[in-house]
């Protein structure tokens, strides 16, 4: 846990602090020498004096400075630099340093400007910090890195102290005399985290004045110590730990924020959209962790940059490669082996990342039904590439790729034919009925970035995405008159061909301006069924369903992050866009973005929000089909977009350097979310899929907490949420409101890890949350027979349902538990990961259902209301990492 210092102990620990690190603070420049005055009062000259006599600098300046016979210092503890600023604090100066002399030099008006910009990187492979933060401490003025590790700041001519901070990674400074545009470059060194006290640093956290509300930076190296199934590392599942963030069940891997559901969450994968994120029937995500450099998840509070969905951004970065030397990672556990190798291709100027991820089911299950007539094979693979190169140090070139793959099959009916030929002699062979279910996801990008002077940055992306959700049936009919096969084969999914261009501009440290656009050409595949009949050879092909639409959209974005007074900062932004429909007609929207921070202390900040968002594609699912049957359509003359509107209200306290605390309050309204009507389904081919939808409208409120901390031998989090969402349709349950599918009263998550030693650590995750709603029957009543009926019934029975979603299934909690032993070797390292799932056995509801049984005392058939548990009992897990 964090030491809570007073601030006796700390000013005491500041100065020890100091008088440790003076030697390599003076190598540096005379001006961050500390210093001790005797008294607070005096005069200018006598303070001087006293300043030359302790640190041994000689003072040289003009007699036009304001000398004061008395001056009332308010500390008499500081840096050179310090006291110099309340010695001068009416008449400005620069200070220029030579050696042991500092010249003092009044500054008449405004002092002059330059511009300090450049990077900051991982000190061993050059890879990009995203949002570390670049300040200068004495002045308050500061800026963040952005998604590509530059930043730019504008800064007074003169002395000045740059410092740089990154979670994990130890504070570089950079001490130099300012009389031109400079470029830095701050390469970062990860820190040993024994120490529990940083006391000189940031005078105002990153977190606590950044005016973004819901706003969770997740770093990679906690993803990968929370224990998952198997063993596997999932960045979604971890995310799902946090506050206002829930699954769609035991073990599924979808996202459901703030009362919204899985489709309008925009995840992307370096700038480009991913439709499907699931492996595994949902069980996992398809992001590879060694692949992935940073995580951000925003939940409200949306920039202008952002559109398209309506619930939260999860934007990951993956790893451009390290540009220094070859790094890899191995690992084999118990579901799925992983390989990662980065390394340079031109040393300083190119490098490359390369992983891959698949899972052994199928080989496995291979040799298990090796004399089986029937045979079931499943297996998922990930592959993710980037390419980077330096065009020059203003210009530079990007390009990743990612595919993956899920697909189930099983082989069943086995027949042994015999094939007639009138030339050859009769020929034998097996044939087997087959299925076939998966989905796949095809994404590759290529970006351009150019630094415009000093002050501009701007990233140019042109990306493909292609998602494609099929299920493909053979069958054999063997007749007297020979073999007949066909073939089925439905599929769905969604493609994007997209060029956008964003860009940042930094006039000065109080503004951080960004504007940008995009274009869009969507082609959506709206379930089609094609069915090919092969008799003796003659091919009969038909096609049911939808046929492939063509959508534009195009997107503009505006914002500005400013200080309107030095401690109310604002996020002002606008958001455009423009989606066709059938013909030329255009749906359209403006979308309002407000954020505001006012500064309570400098470790405490309240934080309000006020966005619009717009989706204009919707993702068709049936919770009757166990597996991502996902049909996005896009909005049409019948079908209006979705629309939201947030608000939000919150406090951000640092507690400690990466210790904060954050508490927030949110509303949120839907308007045009869809749903099947209650006699609609999925494979109901013969209609139009806009008849089977309706329309209408949902409202979700609730507060949440987050104590997170970030670094440490002891780190994690501790989440609370409470939240209400309903739904309202005018064609389901009777027009009345209804919990939303995705309800969840109360909600709570901890993760912890700790580091007992540089080769133990262990993590722990034990979450609850109240139990979803769901629709049961009231009651079952016989139903004979009616000679008029058209559609005979064969069970002679109808159920009843009264109220959508009125139940709920039990609550849920679980404890995961695993721990890590690392061994550095001569070529490296190993890493054995051991750990336990649901390690007290609780019996989660994965579904629940009827069954029918008959007394055997009264012989009346009983019916009892019953549960399946998916992870029923404790399940152990191993996997096996080196790192060369």
């Amino acid at each position: 846990m964090p030491i809570i210092l007073n601030h006796t102990y700390k000013s005491t620990l500041f100065v020890l602090l100091i008088l440790l690190v003076s030697t390599r603070l003076n190598g540096q420049n005379v001006l961050y020498d500390y210093v001790d005055l005797t008294v607070s009062k005096g005069s200018t000259q006598f303070f001087l004096n006293e300043i030359e006599e302790q640190t041994g600098v000689v003072f040289s300046y003009s007699n036009q400075l304001c000398f004061k016979e008395e001056i009332e210092l308010a500390k008499q503890r500081g840096y050179v630099r310090e006291i110099l600023d309340a010695l001068f604090i009416d008449c400005p100066s620069n200070y220029i340093v030579r050696d042991k002399k500092i010249i003092i030099q009044p500054v008449d008006g405004e002092p002059e400007k330059v511009v300090v910009k450049g990077y900051v990187l991982d000190g061993s492979s050059n890879e990009a910090l995203i949002q570390a933060n670049v300040y200068e401490p004495d002045l308050l003025l500061g800026t963040v890195s952005n998604n590509f590790g530059f930043f730019s700041i504008t800064l007074p001519k003169g002395f000045a102290h740059l410092s740089s901070s990154y979670v994990g990674y130890k504070n570089h400074h950079h001490y130099l005399e300012l009389s031109r545009d400079t470029t830095l470059f701050f390469r970062m060194e990860p820190k040993e985290e024994l120490d529990e006290v940083a006391v000189v640093g940031e005078r105002v956290p990153g977190k606590v004045k950044s005016t973004r509300t819901g706003v969770i930076d997740v770093p990679i190296e906690q993803i990968k110590k929370v224990p998952v199934f198997l063993g596997e590392v999932d960045i979604v599942k971890s995310i799902q730990l946090l506050p206002g963030i829930q699954s769609g069940g035991e073990g599924f891997s979808e996202l459901y924020v703030r009362g919204g559901g899985p489709d309008q969450n925009l995840v992307l994968m370096d700038d480009v959209p991913i439709y499907n994120s699931s492996h595994l029937l949902g069980f996992f995500s398809i992001f590879n962790a060694d692949a992935v450099n940073n995580v951000r998840v925003i939940k409200g509070g949306f920039p202008a940059r952002y559109g398209g969905r309506l619930s939260s951004v999860v934007d990951i970065r993956m790893y451009d490669g390290n540009n220094e030397e070859f790094k890899g990672t191995a690992s084999m556990g118990l579901l799925s082996g992983r390989l990662a190798v980065e390394g340079p291709l031109i040393k300083d100027k190119s490098s490359f990342s390369v992983s891959f991820r698949r899972t052994y089911f199928d080989i496995l299950t291979s040799v298990w039904q090796l004399n089986e007539a029937d045979k079931s094979r499943y297996y998922f693979y990930d592959f993710n590439t980037k390419l980077n190169y330096k065009l020059s140090t203003k210009d530079r070139l990007f390009f990743s790729a990612y595919m993956g793959k899920d697909s189930y099959g099983i082989s069943y009916n086995k027949q042994t034919v015999e094939i007639e030929n009138p030339d050859l002699p009769p020929t034998t062979r097996t044939i087997y009925d087959e299925n076939d279910v998966g989905w796949r996801n095809y994404v590759a990008s290529a970006r351009w970035n150019h630094i415009f002077g000093d002050k501009m940055f701007a990233n140019t992306t042109l990306s493909y995405s292609d998602y494609r959700f099929f299920i493909d049936q053979s069958l054999n009919y063997v007749t007297d008159e020979g073999l007949t096969q066909g073939t089925q084969e439905y599929y769905s999914g969604i493609r994007d061909w997209s060029a956008k261009i964003d860009v940042d501009y930094l006039p000065s440290p109080k503004h951080y301006i960004r504007f940008g656009g995009s274009a869009i050409n969507h082609i959506f595949y709206p379930g089609i069924d094609v069915q090919l009949t092969e008799i003796e050879g003659a091919p009969i092909d038909t096609t049911f369903g939808g046929t492939e639409m063509y959508r534009a959209e195009y997107r503009f974005y505006l914002e500005d992050d400013f200080h309107l007074l030095p401690r109310l900062k604002l996020n002002i932004g606008g958001h455009f866009s423009l989606f066709q429909t059938e013909g030329d007609k255009y749906y359209w929207s403006a979308e309002p973005r407000l954020s505001a921070r006012y500064l309570i202390k400098d470790n405490l900040s309240v934080k309000a929000a006020y966005s619009h968002m717009t989706q204009y594609m919707h993702l068709l699912r049936t919770s009757t089909v166990a597996m991502p049957t996902d049909m996005w359509l896009p909005v049409s003359k019948n079908i209006a977009p979705m629309r939201a509107i947030q608000s939000a209200l919150g406090f951000e306290y640092e507690i400690s350097k990466g210790f904060n605390l954050s508490l927030e309050f949110y509303y949120k309204e839907l308007d045009n979310i869809l749903a099947y009507k209650e006699t609609a389904g999925y494979f109901d081919f013969a209609s139009d899929w806009q008849s089977k939808l309706t329309a209408g409208d949902g409202q979700s409120y609730g507060f949440e907490v987050l104590l997170h901390r970030k670094m440490g031998n002891l780190s994690g989090w501790f989440g609370y949420t409470y939240s209400k969402s309903t739904n309202q349709f005018d064609e389901l349950n009777n027009g009345l409101e209804f919990p939303a599918n995705f309800d969840r009263t109360h909600d709570i998550s901890i993760y912890t890890t700790y580091k007992f030693s540089e080769k133990v650590d262990m993590g722990a995750t034990w979450a609850f949350g109240t139990g979803n709603p769901i629709t049961l029957p009231e009651t079952k009543y016989y139903a004979p027979q009616l000679p008029t009926a058209e559609t005979p019934n064969q069970l002679s029975y109808n159920q009843y349902i009264n109220e959508r979603n009125s139940y709920r299934m039990p609550n849920f909690h679980r404890l995961d538990v695993g721990f890590n032993f690392k061994k550095k070797k001569s070529w490296g390292s190993r890493l054995w990961s051991v750990g336990l799932m649901n390690t007290y056995g609780r019996q989660n509801p994965f579904f629940l259902y009827f069954e029918d049984r008959e007394n055997e005392q009264t012989g009346e058939t009983e019916r009892s209301l019953r549960q399946f548990s998916l992870f029923p009992i404790p399940l152990p897990y191993v996997r096996y990492t080196v790192k060369f």
